[in-house]
């Protein structure tokens, strides 16, 4: 058996996990099947690669030698690929997009219908992830794009590999019952005395709202805390709370009450890529299709 590809693919992600379980589920394999290839692998080299630490592995002397040359080799043979297709011309192939729910309505359903239409030979497969367990995806090359999100409190995560653009500033709205009579925009002082239903405070939408508030002048009582935004409105309509929520995530109802913001509060929604695959004529041509596509009030600024 020789050294292939999947065992580099496979042991740098062992490497990142330190365990065969965690590793076989980010790479949707069964445990056996990573255990198996791993043999295989150190057969093929004629060495240890790995050594268990309780429940845990690490990486050999050896192993470490293989991992930091299988970076660079993965980054290699991907970007001889995007040469390759590039060299061929045409944009087809398929493309393995990350997204999440609240933006699927507004980008992917025109992203894949303009994409459909206009590069037959192009197929995209989508999938619903979290936007910071998409950057993993996209290291691991499990995904080839998917949208992420940067908050105005939180540092964007850097990573060397991935490629992350800036498309669109999504505003948060303030929620209210229907009838509520509120004038807007409001100012998020005027709500300093209300109950807030909110995502927790250790998630970024959390913290970004905290932050707004207490830039406000006032702590939030957030008396409940719900990461789901239809759950959210529900309680707002059953008059549980006000909320702050992202545009793309409130849908027109007639029991709710939606004001902007006297004082914006955004987050960014970034779309991002492998390095190493920014030259595939379905990358550069899926990038392109965004700077067209009408967002809320808002033309993407990829």
């Amino acid at each position: 058996m020789e050294l292939t590809l999947q065992h580099l693919r496979l042991l740098r992600e062992v490497a990142r996990q330190s365990t065969i379980t965690a590793a076989a589920d980010t790479l949707g394999y069964t445990r056996s099947a990573v255990s198996q290839q791993l043999m295989g692998l150190e057969r093929a080299t004629g060495v240890q690669v790995l050594e268990r630490v309780g429940r845990n592995v690490r990486l050999t002397d050896a192993g470490r030698v293989l991992v930091d040359n299988a970076e660079e080799i993965l980054s290699k043979v991907e970007s001889a690929q995007a040469a390759l297709e590039a060299a061929a011309g045409g944009v087809q192939g398929v493309l393995e997009i990350g997204i999440y729910e609240s933006i699927a309505v507004p980008l992917l359903a025109p992203l894949v219908e303009t994409m459909r239409s206009t590069y037959p030979g192009l197929r995209i497969r989508s999938r619903e992830v979290e936007p910071d367990s998409a950057l993993e995806a996209l290291v691991v090359g499990d995904l080839d794009l998917a949208f992420n999100l940067t908050y105005p409190h939180d540092r964007a995560q850097q990573l060397p590999a991935i490629v992350r653009t800036p498309i669109v500033d999504e505003r948060f709205v303030a929620v209210f019952p229907a009838g509520s009579a509120r004038s807007a925009p409001i100012d998020l002082r005027d709500l300093g005395e209300e109950e807030f239903i909110s995502p927790p405070p250790t998630s970024g939408c959390g913290r970004a709202i905290v932050a707004a508030c207490r830039e406000a002048g006032f702590e939030p009582d957030i008396v409940h805390q719900i990461d789901n935004y239809p759950t959210t409105l529900n309680l707002v309509a059953a008059g549980c709370g006000v909320a702050l929520i992202p545009e793309f995530s409130v849908p027109h109802r007639s029991d709710l009450e939606v004001c902007d913001l006297l004082v914006p509060v955004s987050r960014t929604i970034d779309i991002s890529h492998r390095r190493s695959s920014a030259e595939r004529p379905a990358i550069q041509a899926t990038l392109a299709a965004l700077k067209e596509i009408q967002c809320g009030e808002a033309r993407l600024a990829v």
